[in-house]
Order: structure tokens, then C-alpha cells, then sequence
């Protein structure tokens, strides 16, 4: 008899926009940074968790920081680091638990060294684990990834008409699937070039509030869709 793993439908790349830690706060009278740290909290319970998931999934990728974060007030953003920098450790004890390989995606310019170190701690000590793929877009943008692998083709003085080849992580796959909570409708600036053909899954559910269970019913959405990708 098959073991339950094997019979899971499969899902390549599911892609997840965390957005309403600030209304989330708002909500439940507590300060900003509160909210910040119950939605990290939250992607960390997630990754702890994909055990419970009801299909098999190879990779999971999560918004943690946009380019356009940077514009919030400075305060906000040192807040935001600080948290980011508290709880990787706990993120590569989970990872590793889990045989979770964590990825970096995004661009490492305008981050200080000692986050830069523990980004590279974390990605060199879970690179060779061989379960679901957890990719951190952080200081990421779309247009900036897109900007980046045009400027390394020029470096290279080469003629590619592979630009994807180029980007942060080439060896990713595709989204098959894009989740955004918080109830916004709209990808900001989130795998442009990858989304191409993406189901997009929309939520009023906040990020904080939105556990395993909720993912499963988003991936059930998925699944009873036909896709045409373009056909």
C-alpha cells in the first residue's frame, strides 16, 4: 500500500503575499510592531506546519519585504529588521528540524552586514536539506529583479533572450498559485515576470490570523481549477 505522501496531489511553486500585520494591529489595539512580530510569528508556525498540508508542495515562497518598504517611516523599518534579525535563529532551528532548505530572494543592497550575516548563515546551513523550498522574498521587487538581470547580461557583455535566467533565484519555479491575505487585490510589484500564468487566490483574512488550515482551503481553491495557461 502507498504511504499518504505519495498518493498528495502535487504543487510545484505556491507563492504567498503576507499583507495586514499593520490592520491586524489596529484591530486588536496593539502597536504596529506587535503586528509585525505575530506575522513573522505566523510564517514561522506555517513553515513548522507544512506537514499538515493536504497536497504535496516542492516550493513555497513568502513576501517578507518589499523595495517599497522602504518608504515607511524609518522607525517602522528599523522595527521590521530588528524583528527579522530576532527570529532567524528560530527559523533555521525550524528549517532545519524540518528539512526545510531556506532561500534568500531579493537584492542584498542597502542591508547592513550583520543581516547580511545571518541571511547567509541560514541559507548556507539549510541548503542541503531536501524538503519544501521556503523562499524569503526580502528587499524584493519585481521591477528591481527585472532592472538587475538586465544590468548583469550587460556586465557579461552577452545577447540572451533568457532574462529569467538572470533573475535572483533562476532555478525557481514559476507560481502556480499566488495567495494575498489582508483583503487587498493586487500583485505590488510581487514575481511580475513569473506571474504571467498564475491563479491568484485573494483573502480578507489578515496575515496574522491566517494558519495551515486556511492555506489548504486556499491550495482545495486551487486544485478544482481548470487552467488554460494560455491555451
Amino acid at each position: 500500500m502507498k504511504s499518504s505522501i505519495f498518493s498528495k496531489k502535487k504543487i510545484n511553486h505556491v507563492a504567498i503575499i503576507m499583507d495586514g500585520n499593520g490592520r491586524w494591529a489596529k484591530k486588536n489595539n496593539v502597536s504596529k510592531k506587535t503586528g509585525h512580530e505575530n506575522g513573522i510569528k505566523n510564517c514561522i508556525l506555517i513553515c513548522e506546519n507544512l506537514n499538515k498540508l493536504k497536497y504535496k508542495v516542492n516550493e513555497i515562497s513568502f513576501y517578507v519585504f518589499s523595495t517599497e518598504n522602504w518608504k515607511r517611516k524609518p522607525s517602522e523599518v528599523r522595527n521590521l529588521f530588528k524583528l527579522i534579525e530576532k527570529y532567524y535563529e528560530e527559523l533555521r532551528f525550524k528549517a532545519e528540524k524540518n528539512n526545510l532548505c531556506i532561500r534568500h530572494y531579493g537584492s542584498k543592497k542597502k542591508l547592513s552586514s550583520n543581516l547580511i550575516r545571518i541571511i547567509n548563515d541560514v541559507t548556507n546551513k539549510t541548503k542541503e536539506n531536501s524538503g519544501i523550498k521556503i523562499n524569503l522574498l526580502f528587499n524584493y521587487g519585481s521591477r528591481q529583479e527585472i532592472i538587475d538581470a538586465v544590468s548583469k547580461i550587460r556586465k557579461l557583455n552577452i545577447s540572451s533572450s533568457k532574462l529569467a535566467k538572470y533573475f535572483y533565484i533562476p532555478e525557481s519555479a514559476d507560481p502556480d498559485l499566488i495567495i494575498r491575505t489582508g483583503g487587498e487585490v493586487r500583485l505590488s510589484n510581487f514575481m511580475l515576470w513569473q506571474s504571467a500564468y498564475a491563479e491568484l487566490y485573494f483573502t480578507k483574512i489578515m496575515w496574522p490570523d491566517f494558519k495551515i488550515k486556511n492555506l489548504n482551503i486556499a491550495l482545495d481553491n486551487y486544485i478544482n481549477r481548470k487552467r488554460k495557461l494560455g491555451k
